[in-house]
């Protein structure tokens, strides 16, 4: 038990060298300019190992782990009547390896957003989150109303395109603040900023 508990954290270790290699490399030398064989090198491992752990540069660079629904977040969007597209960019944990790791998670969101392909490939990612995240908002808009046969769909859809836009503007806007700024302070100014522009749209 304690070899295979060993193991795992060993593949975890190394998982996360790879991957910080190549972010590492990414942000100093620009994502078209890395390869395969240079993250190698930086992570002190070789092909077969890189292969063993991911399919491609990019997968390295976005992470093994796919998005998914923070479900005790999900239970409190439901029955909250704060700010609703703020708290719904909340629902979905980009990187749930990293959470625990602001600074490794910051460099990520950067190095992601040099690339115009890898940040469409990440919003490809969160794409597939569409329908689980229609069905939070869709509960959350019933539970407003206090009518669940109310017609909340279509706000429903229109909040989750909302919601994909808002994400990609705070991953951007993240990145180019992230040498002044914390996720906390981010989210607070995302905050104050869609309470600002929401009026103008009406």
């Amino acid at each position: 038990m304690a070899n295979a508990t060993t193991r795992r954290r060993g593949r975890a270790a190394t998982a996360t060298a790879i991957e910080r290699a190549a972010i590492d490399l990414v942000l100093a030398d620009g994502y078209d300019h890395v390869t395969v064989d240079m993250i190698c090198a930086e992570a002190g491992v070789s092909q077969r190992t890189f292969f063993n752990y991911f399919k491609t540069k990019d997968a390295a660079l976005l992470g093994g782990a796919d998005p998914e629904i923070d479900e005790a977040r999900a239970a409190e969007f439901i029955v909250s009547t704060g700010p609703l597209l703020v708290e719904a960019v909340g629902l979905i944990r980009v990187d749930p390896a990293f959470a625990a790791n602001e600074e490794l998670l910051t460099e990520r969101i950067r190095a992601i957003s040099t690339s115009p392909e890898l940040l469409a490939r990440q919003m490809e990612r969160i794409a597939t989150l569409e329908s689980e995240v229609r069905a939070i908002i869709v509960a959350r808009l019933q539970h407003d109303v206090g009518d669940p046969d109310a017609d909340v769909r279509a706000q429903a859809d229109l909040i989750s395109n909302l919601l994909a836009g808002a994400i990609r503007y705070l991953g951007q806007a993240f990145a180019r603040e992230a040498d002044r700024t914390d996720a906390a302070s981010a989210t607070e100014g995302f905050a104050t900023l869609v309470a600002s522009v929401l009026p103008k749209l009406g």
